[in-house]
């Protein structure tokens, strides 16, 4: 019976945090109530992103890092579900490899003590366990700027002060510069509230998400990852806080 569990668990691509051990993988799908799915490590401790990481760098280092040491493994073997390619390696300012995940540095939390443990979710409001789906919408932290929401590959997301709420008035040659955002799953941070998010319908007849009814967008100057470019532009495009009142 527990032979035929594991391998439905496995064959499904998810292995619960007491199982890790009899797993050959070194990155695992667990579950938990309160948390859906999460990416773990092969021994079922749980992997996290930090919100000032939104350009694909780490900024956590000193004392930071004890408190969340780094992730690294040389090969990625990953169960059904996991795309091996979305992970990657960077070589840190301290000349160390660091793991990633679809451009986000991991790391563990010194306080998860055995598998399944996830006591750094949430914290301060930059420390998110690795969402599975991957996030759709994410929290980045920049200095000068503050928290300011992006999509899960880092790039950011604006909002217009000429629209109203559940209304888009950026048409035609404004979309090329700043098109619409939207995502058909919603995966967002413990720390968001999902009533915050809606969908509107365009003036095109196209979806875009909304944030406490203000329309999302991108900018098109913003190269890469991390880049705020659209911020403050002509004094009716920002960045989105949202933790904001």
């Amino acid at each position: 019976m527990r032979k035929t569990v594991l391998l439905t668990i496995l064959l499904l691509g998810v292995i619960s945090p007491l199982m890790a051990g009899h797993s050959k993988y070194t990155v695992l799908i667990a579950h938990k109530n309160n948390i859906g799915f999460y990416l773990t490590d092969g021994n079922g401790m749980t992997l996290y992103i930090f919100s000032k990481d939104v350009d694909g760098e780490s900024y956590c280092s000193g004392g930071c890092l004890e408190k969340w040491p780094i992730f690294y493994t040389e090969k990625i073997v990953a169960p059904p579900g996991l795309n091996p390619a979305d992970f990657g390696t960077i070589t840190r300012a301290d000349g160390k490899k660091q793991t990633t995940y679809k451009g986000w540095p991991l790391y563990y939390f010194f306080k998860d003590q055995k598998p399944g443990d996830t006591k750094g979710e949430g914290v301060k409001n930059v420390w998110y366990v690795v969402k599975y789906p991957f996030y759709t919408v994410m929290v980045g932290v920049k200095k000068g700027i503050g928290p300011y929401l992006v999509d899960g590959e880092g790039k950011t997301l604006y909002y217009f002060t000429k629209d109203s709420p559940g209304k888009s008035v950026c048409t035609d040659g404004c979309l090329v510069k700043w098109p619409a955002f939207y995502a058909e799953q919603l995966v967002i941070p413990s720390t968001l509230s999902r009533s915050d998010f809606t969908v509107i319908k365009r003036p095109d007849g196209k979806p875009q998400l909304a944030f406490r009814g203000m329309p999302l967008y991108y900018f098109f100057k913003d190269a890469k990852r991390g880049d705020t470019n659209g911020q403050g532009k002509k004094g009716v495009w920002f960045v989105v806080n949202p933790f904001s009142k």
